[in-house]
């Protein structure tokens, strides 16, 4: 952020430098697929499963179960006191097919359709699905802890490709 004549306030440098070291020197904590997904708690800290999407045919995949649930409402704070959230990074971890893809993040209150129709999704273009570290950068608003939820879907060249990663969840005071 440049300062000029007429330009930002010291304040307003200061408040930026202050959320950029927030978000970059927090601390990260990696997220895997909950065992049991029935209800709002979607992910386990340090999980070892992953999160799974599954593509259309040259679309995001639409049928049931083709898109992963990543963190629900009950799944933040992982640090007590914390009131917001984003995911930092995601790590692929293997794909059926060694092409191109989109990985979608849907966030919001509502249900995914509904949040991805008001445009509540981020986008992340993966080449050949890469994997492994150190993982590909996710750029979300900071969400509420306890009540945004986040979903994810696929799109590949390839009907029913699936794609398997993890995330690396950043939590804030806020």
């Amino acid at each position: 952020m440049p300062i000029t004549i007429g330009g930002p306030s010291l304040k307003q440098v200061r408040d930026f430098q202050t959320k950029h070291d927030e978000h970059f020197h927090s601390r990260e904590r990696w997220q895997g697929k909950s065992g049991n997904q029935s209800g709002d708690d979607w992910a386990t800290e340090a999980g070892l499963t992953v999160f799974r999407v599954i593509s259309g045919d040259g679309d995001f995949g639409s049928d049931a179960n083709d898109e992963a649930k990543v963190l629900g409402i009950d799944d933040t704070p992982t640090i007590s006191g914390n009131t917001e959230y984003d995911i930092r990074r995601v790590m692929i971890s293997a794909s059926s097919n060694a092409t191109d893809w989109i990985l979608r993040f849907i966030y919001g209150t509502a249900v995914m359709n509904q949040n991805e129709t008001d445009g509540q999704y981020t986008d992340i273009m993966l080449t050949s699905a890469k994997k492994g570290i150190p993982g590909d950068d996710v750029r979300l608003p900071r969400l509420v802890c306890g009540v945004d939820k986040i979903w994810a879907k696929g799109k590949n060249a390839s009907n029913n490709a699936t794609l398997d990663f993890f995330i690396g969840l950043h939590e804030y005071l806020g």
